[in-house]
């Protein structure tokens, strides 16, 4: 009894242990991917807190750094991450390479923004702009997508009118130092994660849709 009670609590241990060395590689993993992809200095001053958990349809986890589909990301992701059940976040995607790495000329590109997110349920969030994902033009290579979570200090009113998906203007040149600032969030994300995308077949489906043009 006492040898499979002593069994018992080294097994639990030894998961707790596990789990926290996760945490961390994944918490260091995600801050030299950051610098890696030169998220920082394009649109961070400093690496987000920890791996901000993405999970598409078909079960499909992003892992950081790694290319993707437009059509393994069309719809909303579930996001986890260390949150605060009594704490207000704000989601914020971006592109930092629209309409190309090379020509940023719209840097950057608002992919999804929900605010007043109570804890971790994004459901229960204001949505300023729905999620769509990406939208790289054909020949412009991989293009890179972030995703970031910022604490809010309380729950806050927004000026900003909902942005709708077709309109393009509204979601080109979104610079996320600024509405931060504005709304004196915490300047550095508790949670982010990056990944790649390029062009496919999806992608004039979607210019169809938004903006009724062909590509």
């Amino acid at each position: 009894m006492h040898i499979s009670l002593a069994i018992l609590l080294f097994s639990l241990l030894l998961f707790a242990s596990s789990s926290s060395q996760q945490e961390e590689d994944n918490e260091l993993n995600v801050r030299r991917i950051m610098k890696d992809m030169a998220i920082i200095p394009d649109i961070l001053k400093e690496p987000p807190k920890q791996l901000l958990k993405m999970m598409f349809e078909n079960s499909l986890d992003i892992a950081e750094g790694k290319a993707y589909t437009p059509t393994e990301l069309k719809f909303q992701p579930k996001l986890e991450w260390d949150a605060d059940a009594e704490t207000f976040y704000t989601i914020i995607m971006v592109s930092p390479d629209a309409p190309s790495r090379e020509n940023p000329m719209y840097r950057s590109w608002l992919h999804w923004l929900v605010v007043n997110v109570p804890g971790k349920d994004v459901m229960r969030g204001q949505t300023i702009s729905e999620y769509y994902g990406p939208l790289p033009p054909k020949e412009s290579g991989l293009l890179r997508y972030v995703c970031l979570v910022y604490q809010q200090s309380d729950k806050l009113d927004f000026e900003e009118k909902r942005i709708e998906l077709n309109n393009a203007e509204g979601h080109s040149n979104f610079d996320v130092e600024k509405f931060i600032d504005k709304y004196d969030m915490e300047q550095v994300p508790v949670a982010g994660n990056i990944f790649e995308a390029k062009w496919d077949e999806f992608v004039p489906e979607l210019m169809k849709t938004l903006y009724n043009v062909s590509e």
